[in-house]
């Protein structure tokens, strides 16, 4: 009840756009741009650091196929070893079986 007669402030009084009307800067106020000729594309490094990026990250990908190709490998091998385990309890299962019932 205080705020009876007084101005709403300022930054409520800002007209809003409406049909028609086109705002200056469709993202508000923002980081207004650096100065220079270069404002935006300095900010980008130079080509040789670039290159340097995608050296690397071609190393790494390599390393991680070379990688990959090796785990995929013991998974193979793994798998392999499983099924003969398995295969292997199976028949010891079998045996088990076999004794127990010779018995009775």
């Amino acid at each position: 009840m205080g705020s009876k007669g007084r101005n709403p402030p300022s930054h409520l009084r800002r007209l809003l756009p409406g049909p028609g009307m086109v705002h200056s800067d469709p993202f508000g106020l923002g980081i207004p741009p650096r100065p220079g000729p270069f404002a935006h594309s300095d900010m980008l490094p130079p080509p040789e650091i670039m290159e340097q990026k995608l050296a690397a990250q071609h190393v790494e990908m390599q390393r991680l196929g070379t990688e990959n190709q090796r785990i995929a490998a013991t998974h193979g091998t793994l798998r392999q070893e499983l099924a003969t385990a398995q295969h292997e309890l199976q028949i010891l299962h079998a045996q088990i079986g076999a004794v127990t019932s010779e018995r009775e």
